[in-house]
């Protein structure tokens, strides 16, 4: 439990109402009882604050307060930042006994520090190398010659190939694939033979992989995650692809061989990228947006394939107005006495 100026003062926020209220919890605006602390994150929430049970509401000052002065508050420029704040306080990670279960494979080759948590069922190959502070859940696998840096951690059922690079504080959500082998395949007249993918992948640190994502090792050279970046659920990302700092990548997009992404770029959800273009830094592309040639940095980019956002936004305008468009023009070849076939 916690007094709410205490909260306010680690949010830098500014407090409006009782600052000695106790607060024992976080919720949602819909979900939250007496007690609890709530967050206003977007206007589109506001119609539920009448009727929320939350002891005291977060919300942006650029937001009008006025009719809910009777409500405990707390207004941050920030109110997401402000989230992330006050979920550390109310969501302790949970305590977990150092060490390596008896139930875990590891080769004798491999090189595992004192300071980890390794659950049972996970498999170690020869040479793989696992630093201080990693936990490792249950039915991973790490494969030959694979390094994984401090404090990362991999959540069950992640594969990780052979001679895979992983960074510091590195998350890996269940089911992730790393370093299997790239889609290469060359004609020779008969039949498609397999190009070798003798290459790596590499993640950087502070990188965030989520749950079912495939990351293919390079076929020469790398497959490379820079700093910060972070990669939703079901994204597949192919051989020599190589995706800049703090890039946010949303989930179902699929990238394609040797594509090169900037830094801060935005790829929104089921973005397709073409093989061997380069996207510049802080790009941002709509959701499904097909991108097929070269980007500009700092473009704003929609449809397939890809244009300036303003001008997909015309067509769209367009499209709607066709239907009316048909009609006029059926009226006015019905003037002229034409024949017209109405399929």
């Amino acid at each position: 439990m916690i007094l709410l100026k205490t909260i306010a003062k680690k949010v830098h926020g500014h407090l409006i109402g009782k600052g000695d209220m106790p607060i024992s919890g976080i919720s949602s605006i819909k979900e939250a009882k007496e007690g609890d602390i709530t967050l206003l994150t977007h206007t589109s929430f506001r119609k539920y604050i009448k009727d929320c049970k939350a002891s005291a509401i977060i919300l942006g000052d650029d937001i009008d307060f006025n009719d809910i002065k009777d409500k405990n508050l707390i207004t941050v420029k920030n109110p997401a930042l402000a989230y992330v704040e006050v979920a550390k306080i109310f969501n302790k990670p949970r305590k977990k006994e150092k060490g390596v279960s008896q139930l875990t494979f590891v080769s004798k080759d491999a090189k595992v520090a004192d300071e980890v948590f390794i659950s049972p069922y996970v498999y170690i190959d020869n040479g793989a190398v696992i630093e201080r502070g990693v936990t490792i859940y249950p039915f991973a696998y790490i494969g030959e010659n694979t390094f994984i840096g401090e404090e990362t951690t991999i959540y069950p059922h992640v594969t990780i190939y052979d001679k895979v690079k992983i960074g510091k504080r590195v998350i890996i959500h269940g089911g992730a694939v790393l370093g299997s082998d790239g889609f290469g395949y060359v004609w020779d007249g008969k039949r498609h033979i397999k190009i070798p993918q003798l290459g790596i992948v590499e993640i950087e640190d502070d990188v965030e992989i989520g749950a079912n994502v495939t990351i293919d090792r390079a076929s020469l050279g790398k497959t490379i995650i820079k700093k910060g970046v972070k990669i939703d659920n079901l994204v597949q990302v192919a051989h020599n692809v190589s995706i800049g700092d703090n890039s946010i990548i949303v989930a179902q997009v699929g990238i394609a061989g040797s594509a090169t992404i900037g830094k801060n770029v935005i790829l929104a959800g089921q973005v397709g990228v073409r093989d061997h273009i380069t996207i510049g830094d802080n790009v941002k592309a709509g959701g499904q947006t097909g991108i097929t040639k070269d980007v500009p940095e700092n473009s704003l980019i929609s449809g397939t394939p890809h244009m300036p956002h303003k001008d997909w936004a015309k067509l769209q305008g367009y499209l709607k107005k066709l239907p009316r468009l048909f009609e006029k023009m059926k009226k006015i070849e019905a003037k002229l006495h034409l024949e017209v076939e109405n399929d």
